[in-house]
Formats: C-alpha cells, sequence, structure tokens
C-alpha cells in the first residue's frame, strides 16, 4: 500500500514534535495589522536550502535513514515522477560548501509573485538540517560561515517590501546539526539507533543530566535566533513555527518584538491560525486557518526534474481552501543557484491569467455554505455567491433551501446560466465544455 503525502507528513510531525491547539481554536490576535490574514486567500511557501545543491532529495528528511537506503520512491509520498535519495547526515550537511545562491535575485520571485495575485510570502529561514539563511549570531551553520556572510533572509524581507508582499518567516526549532551527538538518525526504521554517518550507534551513555543540559542550550539557541530573526528585519508579518519550540520563547515575548505579527500554533500549541497540510481538511476549522501543499511535485525543496502541477489542480484546490473560509499556501523549490525553474515562472503566469478573471470570488470574501447548501464549493461576498465550478466532475449544481436567486452568469464570460427551479432546490445544468480544465466560476446574486 502507497503512503499519501499526509501520511508522511503525520510521520515528521511526530517526529519534530509538532504542536495543535484543541482549546479555543477560533482565537487569534486582534491586533489591526494583522486582520489582513483571513481575506489574503493565496500565499507562496519557499522551501530553500542546501539539499537543493544535488536536487535529489528532500530539505532536511532526506539525511534520515529508512530500512532500504538509497533510495525511495516519491510516488508513495508526494508524486509519481521524483526519486529521492537519502544520504547520511555527514554527508548531506557537506552540501553547505556548494550551496552557492549566485543567481538569487528574490526580486524577481517577487514581481512573478506579484503578478500572479500572491498576497504573502513564507521563506524557510531555517529547516531541521539546521541551516540558517541569515548570518546568526549563535551557532556556526548557517551564512555567516558560509557564503561570505550574506544574508539570504534580509534580501529576501527587502524583495517583500518593494512588491507589497507580506512577509513570512518559517523557522524550525528543531535542530538537528545542534543535536548531532545526542539524536538518533533511524527514523522510519525499528533497527539500532544509526549515527550522522548511518552507522549503528549506541546513545544510552547520555546521562539524563547531560540530557537536561543539552536541552537547555538548545532552548537559549533557539530563543536567540527567534529575537535576532523579529528584530533585525524591521516589521515582519508571519511566523511560521515547524516543531515543538520546546518553551524556548513565549507568545508574549514574540509580541513584545513585533505586535503585529502572525503566529502559526506547530511551535507553542497556541497561536492566530492552523496550518493542515498536504491534505484538505475532513471538516471545516474554526478560525483563522490556511491550507499548505507542494506545487512542485516530489518534496518541499528543490528536486532538478522540476514537475509542477498543473493549474487547474491549484485553483481547485484555491477555492476549496476559500470556501471554508482558509487561505492557501503554496510551495515552490528554487534551486542551489537561488533561480526557480521555468515551470514555476509559467504555473505563476497561468495563475495570474486566471486570478484577473476570477481574483473577486478567492480574495476579500467569507465562507459559502459548503456542502450544507450547495454540492460545489462556494465564496460569498454581500448578496452575492461564487459558485466554484472546479470541484465538479460530472452533473449539475444544485443550491438547496434558499430563496430563488436574481440571476447567474459565468465570470469567464458574462454569460447567463439558466436554472431550473425544483421546490426549494435550484438546479444549474452545464453546457458541454464547462467547467474548463482550468476552472470556471459561476456568480449568482440574490439581491
Amino acid at each position: 500500500m502507497s503512503t499519501t503525502a499526509s501520511e508522511v507528513a503525520a510521520g515528521q510531525h511526530a517526529q519534530i514534535g509538532v504542536l495543535t491547539q484543541t482549546d479555543n481554536r477560533e482565537d487569534h490576535t486582534s491586533h489591526p495589522d494583522a486582520q489582513w490574514f483571513p481575506g489574503a486567500g493565496l500565499g507562496v511557501f519557499l522551501h530553500w536550502g542546501i539539499s537543493s545543491v544535488t536536487g535529489e532529495g528532500d530539505l532536511s528528511w532526506s539525511m534520515m535513514h529508512r530500512p532500504a537506503g538509497g533510495r525511495v520512491a516519491a510516488d508513495k509520498q508526494y508524486g509519481p515522477f521524483a526519486v529521492q535519495r537519502i544520504v547520511p547526515p555527514a554527508q548531506y550537511w557537506k552540501q553547505a560548501e556548494d550551496f552557492l545562491a549566485d543567481r538569487y535575485d528574490p526580486k524577481k520571485w517577487m514581481a512573478a509573485l506579484k503578478a500572479a495575485g500572491v498576497r504573502y510570502a513564507v521563506l524557510t529561514t531555517k529547516h531541521h538540517d539546521g541551516f540558517a539563511l541569515w548570518p546568526s549570531n549563535v551557532g556556526d551553520f548557517n551564512t555567516k560561515n558560509y557564503l561570505g556572510g550574506r544574508d539570504l533572509v534580509g534580501e529576501f524581507v527587502e524583495a517583500c517590501r518593494e512588491f507589497d508582499i507580506k512577509i513570512g518567516f518559517y523557522y524550525s526549532p528543531p535542530d538537528w546539526w545542534f543535536d548531532r551527538n545526542v539524536m538518533s538518525f533511524n527514523y522510519g526504521d525499528n533497527k539500532p539507533t544509526m549515527d550522522i554517518h548511518h552507522q549503528a550507534a549506541d546513545l544510552s551513555h547520555i546521562t539524563a543530566e547531560a540530557r537536561e543540559a543539552h536541552a537547555q542550550a538548545h532552548r537559549e539557541f533557539v530563543a536567540a535566533q527567534t529575537e535576532e530573526l523579529l528584530t533585525r528585519y524591521g516589521k515582519i508579518d508571519i511566523l511560521w513555527f515547524d516543531g515543538s519550540a520546546d518553551n524556548a520563547m513565549s507568545m508574549e515575548r514574540i509580541r513584545e518584538l513585533q505586535p503585529g505579527i502572525l503566529v502559526n500554533r506547530r511551535g507553542l500549541g497556541i497561536g492566530d491560525f492552523e496550518t493542515p497540510e498536504c491534505a484538505f481538511p475532513k471538516e471545516p476549522i474554526p478560525g483563522w486557518w490556511e491550507y499548505c501543499h507542494i506545487w512542485n511535485d516530489g518534496a518541499w525543496g528543490y528536486l532538478k526534474h522540476e514537475t509542477y502541477k498543473p493549474i487547474g489542480w491549484l485553483t481547485g484546490e484555491l477555492v476549496k481552501a476559500r470556501a471554508w473560509g482558509g487561505n492557501m499556501l503554496i510551495n515552490m523549490g528554487p534551486d542551489m543557484h537561488g533561480e526557480l525553474p521555468y515551470t514555476a515562472y509559467r504555473r505563476l503566469e497561468e495563475l495570474g491569467e486566471w486570478l484577473k478573471v476570477h481574483g473577486e470570488a478567492v480574495f476579500d470574501v467569507e465562507a459559502g455554505p459548503w456542502p450544507d447548501k450547495c454540492n460545489v464549493p462556494v465564496t460569498v461576498r454581500g448578496g452575492t455567491w461564487y459558485i466554484q465550478a472546479h470541484a465538479l466532475v460530472e452533473g449539475d449544481i444544485v443550491l438547496s433551501a434558499i430563496d430563488a436567486p436574481k440571476c447567474a452568469h459565468w465570470m469567464r464570460s458574462g454569460e447567463p446560466v439558466q436554472f431550473a427551479a425544483v421546490g426549494g432546490t435550484f438546479v444549474y445544468a452545464l453546457p458541454s465544455g464547462m467547467p474548463s480544465a482550468d476552472g470556471d466560476v459561476i456568480v449568482v446574486n440574490w439581491g
């Protein structure tokens, strides 16, 4: 039986201690600078790091030992085209020597994102592998020791501001470089513990006192790096934790440093929004939330096959998220030079073309009554419903238990859409060829 992307994600979350909030899930900051989030609709995740040097394995996770050793078929993980190489941590980390960023131009990224309709961007400032994309004053595995001290995070921030895109920092509190002498790299395997060379190792000699001392040093390290990110770059809009912060940083301290910031719930167990990953939620999520998924097929980080899912897939997932009041955070992976592949830019152009026509149904709207009163996703603004035909495989669009609409038309062409009333149910029979492969929207007016 193949393993789905969401199942892989669940296993990884258990490994890094991702936290969830079960109580008061509708709570979020009331700061005026944060109220843009529920209407934003669309963000881009940028997973970038030293794994892009070979482009043969995912960010961080490709150093974790698997029983089969060598290669893992990605059709059992994130997509049908990629094959991921698993390497020992020592070999993985050595890629830092060849991580060039010599063609890194985040303004080119942001120009394309802005033209596509993207409202915010989140960069992996540090993933679980421990390599930080800024010259941190703490630790020894960051651009202070590589790339001549270049501040890749700072350049990202400047580019976001120039193009009026909200700024998000992904930060992983789990740090496998920091923990390399006290942790197992045998995730997914019940064999004996493996060391950084994927050889059998025994960690039993590490005393409880030594482990607590290490844990305290790690908490101080996480706090220091987080404070750097929140004090060096001016106003930051999102702090995107991935894995337990282990009480290293309190929410009160974060908001003291950045009063209007949004914080997800993965690091502290509390925060402003939830982040379901790689699988659309089975039921509506209370409060603010964001659905993150991989657009570059195969892994979160760059893979050299450079395959991206089609635009119709993305618009279909996007409108589902908006129909339940969530945003879509779609991932792209730059290469070792700091470049996005041609396919990424082409997909962004296609997205921009679609949103020029249909953006009214996506941005600054409210969740609609799907599936209660409509058999396909729907968003709402005032007395107008935007019926999203993407998810319809076959058959008619059916609205039920509502008053008769005044009129309806296709958003793309402006042509009217006829409906038949059967009691309190209204049926829209779609013509041949509708919806298109990229998705279509019916605008229904009630007033």
